[in-house]
């Protein structure tokens, strides 16, 4: 029983592994492509790496999570998901729902592990199956945002050409996002859905930087709003925009490799040291035990 309950652990445990490592190589997601509030068929038959194998255990417990949510908690967990361009087609009740059968699923190992004796994988199992939806989502919104404050400069700099050939803003804003797909452009559609709808252009652009954390995107978004409201040419606009976004790249890269720096000393004090030291001792201690005098002999 204990040898069957220690391989399924360490199934479970390559299957997240090997569900992140093609989640990180690959760089796939499915970002949203309706207005805020509708939903996409989704793309797969679950959220996460045991979503299609988890939820289906959820059962009652999905509805008694989201009855502990409380409006602000649901409104808070609305803006994450859209924050990671709704996954796999992830609403609030999907979320609950995966997030409950995992916990079920996990935590029903789990209990097979408590009842052996083994008190860590257990409490792990149980960590595990509680915090994996956030993980995983908060993994996505991360490398989504990163994916908009990337393609921002260039995505400004061909609507900036494309504004200067003579296409009014919201032409050359349809037709910079459908030559350049991505997150930026899935975002850009949604705003100009927005107000194809009747949604006015300020509201319109407040929700974009809303639905997103990148301060890049709401500097862009603040620029736009004063040039619609002061006239401004926005052709120079949008290339001062990107040329300050290239620079505050530029010093976010310089202020990294500084950080970087202070860890890497660390991880070699804490941990290259020590490791020589051993190795030096046992050196020693060996060759004196050796019959010699010393480490290169008599």
């Amino acid at each position: 029983m204990i040898a069957l309950a220690l391989s399924a652990a360490a199934a479970l445990f390559f299957l997240l592994f090997v569900w992140g490592f093609h989640l990180r190589a690959t760089g796939a997601q499915v970002g949203s492509e309706e207005l805020v509030g509708l939903v996409k068929k989704p793309k797969s038959k679950g959220f996460g790496p045991l979503g299609g194998v988890a939820e289906p255990f959820a059962g009652p417990f999905t509805s008694i999570l989201l009855r502990t949510m409380s409006p602000a908690a649901r409104g808070k967990l609305n803006r994450r998901i859209e924050r990671a361009g709704r996954p796999y087609g992830l609403t609030v009740e999907g979320y609950a729902r995966n997030k409950a059968g995992t916990f079920v699923l996990l935590g029903s190992v789990g209990v097979v592990m408590l009842l052996s004796d083994q008190l860590f994988i257990a409490v792990a199992l149980f960590a595990m199956g509680w915090f994996q939806t956030d993980i995983v989502l908060w993994n996505l919104s991360q490398e989504r945002q990163q994916e908009i404050q990337k393609s921002l400069p260039d995505f400004l700099d061909v609507l900036a050409v494309t504004v200067t050939a003579g296409l009014s803003f919201r032409q050359a804003l349809s037709r910079v996002a459908e030559s350049m797909p991505g997150a930026l452009a899935q975002e850009m559609m949604t705003t100009l859905r927005q107000m194809d709808m009747g949604t006015p252009f300020r509201q319109a652009f407040e929700d974009l930087r809303a639905r997103n954390n990148s301060d890049q995107l709401s500097s862009f978004v603040t620029a736009i709003l004063q040039a619609e409201e002061l006239g401004a040419p926005l052709a120079n606009a949008l290339a001062d925009i990107s040329i300050d976004m290239r620079r505050e790249a530029a010093q976010l890269a310089r202020r990294r490799a500084q950080r970087a720096e202070p860890k890497i000393t660390m991880i070699t004090t804490f941990m290259m040291v020590p490791g020589m030291l051993m190795l030096i001792l046992a050196a020693l201690y060996f060759g004196m035990n050796a019959g010699g005098s010393g480490v290169l002999g008599p």
